[in-house]
């Protein structure tokens, strides 16, 4: 259960009017661009917002399950994130995360989590920051794209931007939309490790004329296991004064990780 729940935090976990659109729609030729002008475009064009609120229809598939859950989310932009998780429309677990510190917890076992960020970069396997964790959610880059450092190629679908020299133990691939720059697909491999994070942004949506994911999926794959999360955002709003109720019951157990 508290690997489903860190999952579920990590991608939308742990992942905009009030309600749903049918999405921006892809159309027109990919145009040869030069790297310095796809990152460009990419910077010229970030997500604005104080606070976001939205329902995730969440699907949370492995070899061995098959769940349907709802994530009620709140993001106070670089400050919170906050998650309120159900199943069968019943709260099972709550979430709140800030820049140093991740808590949890789970109703179902009575159980919490209280400690630092390192809690999810040790799950991942690689460093994480609160930041990156947001970019998720928001269709944002994990890292940051320089003209200096990355190199660009023209697909058929998007512009894929890669370093330019990939380190020995950690590789990054990132496809950016040719129609708002917005993230296609980011990819994070650790070849040794035989691990991947890869993330696909299916469609977008323009809310008070900011462009963020309507649907996403997101595949972890360690060694011979794979993790699938898709994502359908929904009732979602900007810019709402918004309250992070959150309060561990006394009488819960706390969970040490090692």
């Amino acid at each position: 259960m508290i690997r489903f729940i860190s999952i579920s935090i990590l991608i939308g976990l742990l992942l905009v009017g009030c309600k749903t659109t049918k999405g921006l729609t892809d159309n027109g030729t990919v145009k040869a661009l030069s790297t310095k002008k796809i990152i460009r475009a990419y910077n010229a064009n970030p997500t604005n917002f104080n606070t976001l609120k939205a329902s995730l229809k969440t699907n949370f598939r492995t070899a061995k399950q098959d769940e349907n859950i709802t994530v009620d989310i709140r993001v106070e932009k670089d400050k919170k994130i906050w998650a309120s998780i159900k199943k069968f429309g019943i709260s099972g677990a709550k979430i709140y995360i800030t820049p140093n510190r991740v808590r949890f917890y789970n109703k179902q076992d009575k159980t919490f989590f209280d400690g630092d960020f390192r809690f999810i970069s040790n799950w991942l396997g690689t460093n994480l920051t609160f930041n990156q964790l947001q970019a998720i959610l928001i269709g944002e880059v994990l890292y940051p794209l320089d003209t200096k450092t990355h190199i660009s190629e023209v697909l058929e679908d998007g512009y894929l931007l890669q370093p330019k020299q990939q380190e020995e133990l950690f590789e990054q691939f990132i496809t950016l939309n040719p129609n708002h720059f917005k993230v296609k697909a980011q990819e994070i491999a650790q070849p040794k490790d035989f691990r991947v994070l890869n993330i696909d942004y299916n469609k977008y949506q323009e809310i008070s004329k900011q462009v963020l994911p309507l649907n996403l999926s997101v595949v972890v794959v360690e060694k011979t296991s794979e993790t699938k999360v898709s994502i359908e955002y929904r009732n979602v709003s900007l810019n709402q004064e918004l309250r992070f109720p959150f309060k561990i019951p006394v009488s819960y157990k706390e969970i040490i990780f090692e």
